[in-house]
C-alpha cells in the first residue's frame, strides 16, 4: 500500500512541475502497447491523437528526456535496422504504472474533456476497452459533483454581479451538456474501433 502512495506522490508531483501530464501519458500509453523510436511515436501521435492536439517533434523529445528523468520510460540504441542507429524506447514497470493510474482517473474540469478525456477513452478503447465504462461512470459522476457546488452559488466574485451570475449559469450549462452527452453516447464510446 506504501508503495501505490508514493507512485500517486510521484504522479501529482510530476503534474505540477509540468505543464500536466496528457501528452506525457499519451507517449507512455504508446509505449505500453510497444517500444518505439522518436520518430515512430511522433507518427503515432499524429494518426491517433492529431485531431485532438498537436505536439511537434522537438517537444516530443523533451518529454521523453522528462520521462527518461523520471524513470519511466529507458532507452537503448537500435542499429539492427541496418541504417543510422536509432534510440528506442521502452515504458518501464513505473511508467506504466503512472499511465494507467491517468488513464483511468476522471478529469476534474470540464475543460479537460475536450482534450484529456478525449485522450484516456483512445488508449482504453485501444488497450483496455473493458476500463473504459468504469471512467465514463466516474467521469460523470465528477461532473454531478461539479454541477452540485455550481448548483450552491450564485454568482462567481467579481464586481460585476450581473456577469458573476452568468459566469455561474454558463458554466452549469456547460457540465451539463456534457453529462448529457456521455450518458446519450455511452454505448457508442463502448462500441468497437472502427477504422477511417
Amino acid at each position: 500500500m506504501k508503495e501505490a502512495h508514493a507512485l500517486d506522490y510521484s504522479i501529482m508531483e510530476y503534474a505540477r512541475r509540468s505543464r500536466g501530464l496528457a501528452v506525457e501519458c499519451a507517449v507512455l500509453g504508446y509505449l505500453v502497447e510497444a517500444p518505439a523510436h522518436g520518430y515512430e511515436l511522433r507518427e503515432r501521435l499524429a494518426e491517433g491523437l492529431g485531431a485532438f492536439w498537436r505536439i511537434a517533434s522537438s517537444q516530443l523529445y523533451q518529454v521523453l528526456h522528462r520521462l527518461e528523468e523520471e524513470d519511466w520510460v529507458e532507452s537503448s540504441a537500435d542499429d539492427a535496422s541496418g541504417g543510422p542507429t536509432r534510440t528506442v524506447y521502452r515504458v518501464t514497470g513505473r511508467g506504466a504504472a503512472a499511465f494507467w493510474d491517468w488513464a483511468t482517473s476522471p478529469v476534474r474540469h470540464v475543460r479537460q474533456i475536450r482534450v484529456e478525456f478525449w485522450a484516456k477513452a483512445y488508449f482504453l478503447r485501444r488497450l483496455a476497452p473493458e476500463r473504459l465504462a468504469d471512467l465514463i461512470a466516474s467521469q460523470i459522476g465528477v461532473l454531478r459533483e461539479l454541477d452540485a457546488g455550481l448548483k450552491s452559488r450564485a454568482t462567481i466574485e467579481t464586481d460585476d454581479a450581473t456577469l458573476g451570475r452568468a459566469a455561474v449559469a454558463y458554466r452549469r450549462h456547460q457540465v451539463e451538456q456534457t453529462i448529457g452527452w456521455l450518458e446519450a453516447n455511452r454505448e457508442s464510446l463502448l462500441g468497437g474501433k472502427e477504422c477511417t
